[in-house]
């Protein structure tokens, strides 16, 4: 594709991807691509991240979501007009009040949907371009994401520890990656990296240097795995051939999950905890509201008895050695 999209009043094309959020940032590229299909041209993409978007075959042009200007361009605009929101669905007389959830929802397909289609599971992947290099003197090592989120996606500090310090016991260097963050939306929820020790590896906590572009080129040069639960690096992972573990959280993997090389389960392990993916599960909709129609909240795990989020150390380290042991 050369040329970019216009209407037919000659305004550019062009997708607003109306989120924050990292990891729904990165899902809205099928929506992008398909639409870019579409129009057998590029197109132009307002985001939060256009430094990351660089360089896409079906993005003309990146723009910051600041610089969203209606007399140039014929906007689209996805995630946000869905988001949280309650609409109203005619039928004959009668009026339905609906939400689209976005925990009972793919995450790709919440960009389409906002859009009026859907896509099909060919059309599921996520890519990016933009990297650069930044080498490490560990040889191959693992590459974790030890940060605090609502307490339904978080593993314990406790846990990330001793997971490093297990991994160094075996000579195994680690990386940490990840930044302070915060969410403002259905929850505000502030997101502070962890105080971890790394003796075999470094640790490039808010690393200002640490660049999303550096992070895509640690995957796809050194990283023997990436550790992360649900989170917008689980994303950025999946626009490379790392290596994945997912931690498990409140959410069905399968809602959340990349898709590479046409299915989920390519260079990638999920470890379910003791939750029942209440967060996603409709179950628990009717049991917290009773009706389906509205969902518990997201933050913390609604099953029984349930007192952590996540597996235990063990069969995390295992994984680990199971990669080491084919490599």
């Amino acid at each position: 594709m050369s040329k970019y999209a216009v209407n037919r009043e000659g305004k550019k094309v062009a997708i607003n991807v109306a989120t924050p959020a990292l990891g729904d940032s990165i899902c809205a590229i099928p929506t992008i691509r398909k639409v870019a299909h579409a129009y057998q041209k590029q197109i132009t993409v307002f985001t939060h991240y256009p430094n990351l978007f660089q360089g896409h075959p079906y993005i003309y042009e990146a723009l910051n979501i600041g610089d969203i200007n209606e007399d140039d361009y014929d906007i689209f605009h996805t995630f946000e007009p869905l988001a949280g929101k309650i609409h109203y669905l005619k039928y004959g007389h009668r009026e339905q009040k609906m939400e689209w959830r976005h925990q009972n929802s793919d995450i790709r397909q919440y960009h389409a949907i906002s859009l009026g289609f859907t896509l099909t599971e060919d059309e599921m992947e996520c890519d990016l371009y933009a990297e650069y290099p930044n080498p490490l003197p560990y040889g191959k090592y693992v590459l974790i994401h030890p940060t605090n989120t609502w307490p339904s996606r978080t593993w314990s500090e406790y846990k990330w520890q001793k997971l490093i310090d297990e991994l160094n016991e075996r000579n195994i260097p680690v990386v940490a990656i990840g930044k302070d963050s915060k969410e403002r939306g259905w929850h505000n929820v502030q997101k502070p990296v962890m105080n971890v020790n790394i003796k075999l590896g470094v640790n490039l906590l808010n690393d200002p240097n640490c660049t999303l572009e550096k992070v895509r080129w640690m995957m796809n040069n050194q990283a023997l795995t990436f550790i992360t639960m649900d989170s917008g690096l689980l994303h950025l992972a999946g626009t490379t051939d790392v290596n994945i573990i997912q931690l498990g959280g409140n959410i069905d993997p399968r809602l959340r999950a990349p898709y590479r090389q046409g299915n989920q389960w390519y260079n990638y392990t999920y470890l379910k905890g003791p939750c029942n993916h209440c967060g996603s599960n409709m179950e628990y909709n009717v049991k917290e509201h009773g009706t389906f129609m509205a969902s518990p909240p997201l933050v913390r795990c609604h099953c029984e008895g349930v007192t952590e989020i996540g597996p235990k150390v063990k069969p995390v380290l295992e994984e680990v050695q199971k990669l080491l042991e084919n490599n």
